[in-house]
């Protein structure tokens, strides 16, 4: 294939997703590769995804960081809505983790997770600070660009550049505020959510949450790369439930006391315990030289320690003891994290706001659903303008005006 769009040549595709086909793409007088998402009209109008790509435009093109997928431009024709983005030509992190274990027979050492964390862990203080919440965060959504064309052709994920993508399910909240959707991979999503929303019931609820969220959902990409296989791992969906609500997994005792600290800062089922994205970019693990790391002190957990595994706990009241051996040295990272963790209708208070602003904001589309901060949701429609005007950039721009 080789279309034409304006200045744009799409040429050969490179991936194909459930409702989405990418390509390869130049643009007329710029030496620059770029990518091009294409999507069917036909299938995405009308439709909840339209508010997905809708959201995610708007924020990427809000967004400025280095290790973050820049937007070029979006188009549109009378089938399709294209979005061209810059081009990363290491692919994205699942499948470099997979060609690694091919080649050497084992995850990333703890240099190589080091390299990438540093930056992952940048891109996300970077959004956390704008109050977005990236809630899709998986190593596909991860992606590696190389700056010398030998260091790709000789897999040197050392000079690797991440670029962190996949912001369909991004959202934005107000200071102090939470949000109830639940989306995101099972694997990698909040253990809470996934546990309220196959409840014994069957009935979904969500928890209120905040960036924290995505805190945990970091963690288990960092242990998924230094163990090659997902935390909570299996194919039968209540023995995952099972898995996530015992909390329980192992790492080999050959890491080092640092990584250990690191992880045990992420993977908290209380966000409360867990460190923010700034405190994580001052831990040790991003800092010190590998050279310098420690090993695990083995008398002291001798009692968690089985067949050369260390056996951690993600509930804080079977990790207490961890907790105090792991985290002694990084006590001052740890600061109360604001919002709370009450059981809510997962979308029915939202659906109220939205309808109340509605009210008053006749240009006012679902796209803005995906925006609203669920803080509080006031009965009446001024006080509701009131409480999400922070957010009405989301008013003049509905889905089918970002395709001009």
């Amino acid at each position: 294939m080789n279309m034409k769009l304006e200045n744009y040549s799409l040429e050969n595709c490179i991936g194909k997703g459930m409702l989405t086909e990418v390509y390869l793409t130049s643009k007329k007088d710029d030496p620059k590769k770029y990518v091009t998402k294409m999507w069917k009209r036909e299938d995405i109008d009308n439709s909840e995804y339209k508010m997905y790509l809708n959201n995610s435009i708007i924020i990427l093109k809000n967004l400025n960081h280095s290790n973050i997928i820049k937007i070029q431009d979006i188009k549109k024709s009378k089938k399709h809505y294209f979005v061209m983005l810059e081009f990363c030509n290491g692919g994205d992190l699942s499948k470099s983790l997979e060609k690694y274990i091919k080649k050497y027979g084992k995850p990333f050492d703890e240099k190589i997770v080091q390299h990438f964390m540093k930056q992952i862990i940048n891109a996300f203080k970077y959004i956390h600070e704008k109050k977005i919440i990236h809630r899709n965060i998986t190593l596909d959504n991860i992606l590696l660009n190389y700056d010398d064309e030998e260091d790709e052709k000789n897999f040197n994920l050392m000079k690797a550049n991440i670029k962190l993508s996949g912001f369909g399910f991004s959202c934005q909240i107000k200071e102090g505020g939470l949000k109830y959707s639940i989306v995101g991979s099972s694997f990698n999503i909040n253990p809470l959510f996934l546990k309220n929303l196959i409840s014994s019931n069957k009935k979904a609820k969500s928890l209120g949450y905040n960036e924290m969220a995505d805190i945990w959902s970091i963690g288990t990409i960092c242990y998924e790369m230094l163990i090659g296989k997902p935390i909570f791992d299996s194919e039968d969906m209540d023995e995952l439930i099972k898995k996530i609500e015992d909390g329980s997994y192992s790492i080999p005792t050959t890491m080092s006391h640092e990584v250990v600290s690191f992880l045990n800062g992420m993977l908290q089922f209380d966000s409360k315990r867990r460190l923010t994205a700034e405190q994580l970019s001052r831990h040790d693990f991003l800092n010190k030289d590998i050279k310098d790391f420690h090993s695990i002190n083995l008398q002291k957990v001798s009692k968690k320690v089985d067949e050369k595994e260390l056996k951690l706990n993600a509930n804080a009241k079977n990790n207490a003891s961890i907790w105090s051996i792991f985290n002694a040295d990084s006590e001052n990272l740890l600061t109360s994290i604001a919002g709370s963790q009450f059981v809510k209708p997962v979308d029915e208070n939202e659906k109220i706001a939205f309808e109340n602003l509605k009210k008053i904001e006749p240009n006012v589309t679902t796209s803005s659903l995906l925006q609203l901060p669920t803080k509080g949701i006031p009965d009446n429609p001024t006080e509701a303008k009131e409480e999400y005007k922070d957010f009405n950039y989301t008013f003049d721009s509905p889905a089918e005006d970002l395709f001009s």
